[in-house]
């Protein structure tokens, strides 16, 4: 595992569109200090580096992206990363998280476009066509968190252990609902079929690339599908 890199320099200026001030109190909806805006433009900063990060971890991985690397990618200067962030690894770990995040806010949205008499079966199905619209096609962050989670220090690892368990224990709970109103078969361990499912949904951010063959609502299904076949009660 490659060490974090080293600081550009504490004596870097921000980048402009972060240091600028207005001065307008109406404009800042402020106090007339330009702190409003001010606080507002250092999150826009912030922002757009996490945002720049997730491109460049979705497509090169942790060792392959650096520092350098997602300043440009912002239209930052590199030393201007660190008034948001202490490190490089600060700025993965906050990508990740963000990547979980939108993955659960995407799951949490179909489930609760279902309502609540939804069976369990349904519940899962739409679990997984959610899941796949977020690694395909909606969040570079899930993209990133996929693909350099193991890459990451351990330090990012294990600050992560607890959201990623929670999100492993969605499914486990989704695949329970079903065993127990019997939409979905009683006799297999929903822990392990958690596990199963999460690796088969995320190795789709390796190979699946959108204006291919297969389109994505297709693929969506199909992978829905698919599970469902296997996990239908016996007759």
């Amino acid at each position: 595992m490659e060490s974090t890199e080293a600081a550009v320099g504490s004596s870097a200026e921000p980048d402009t569109a972060d240091s600028t001030v207005a001065a307008d109190a109406d404009e800042n909806g402020g106090n007339g200090n330009g702190n409003g805006r001010r606080i507002r433009k250092g999150e826009r900063s912030r922002m757009r580096i996490l945002d720049a990060a997730a491109r460049l971890l979705s497509c090169r991985g942790y060792a392959a992206t650096t520092l350098t690397d997602i300043a440009g990618a912002a239209e930052m200067q590199a030393g201007s990363l660190y008034y948001h962030f202490d490190s490089k690894d600060a700025i993965v770990e906050e990508v990740l998280s963000v990547g979980i995040d939108h993955a659960r806010a995407a799951i949490d949205a179909a489930l609760e476009a279902l309502g609540p008499e939804a069976r369990g079966s349904d519940r899962l199905a739409e679990a997984i066509v959610a899941y796949v619209n977020c690694i395909v096609a909606e969040s570079n962050f899930t993209v990133a968190n996929i693909r350099c989670f193991n890459e990451s220090p351990p330090q990012t690892r294990e600050s992560l252990a607890v959201p990623l368990r929670e999100f492993t224990n969605l499914w486990v709970g989704l695949l329970a609902e079903g065993q127990a109103d019997g939409s979905l078969r009683a006799d297999t361990n929903a822990k392990v079929l958690a596990r199963i499912m999460i690796s088969g949904l995320n190795s789709l951010a390796s190979w699946y690339r959108p204006g291919g063959e297969l389109r994505l609502e297709d693929l969506a299904r199909q992978f829905a599908d698919m599970v469902l076949d296997g996990l239908h009660p016996a007759d």
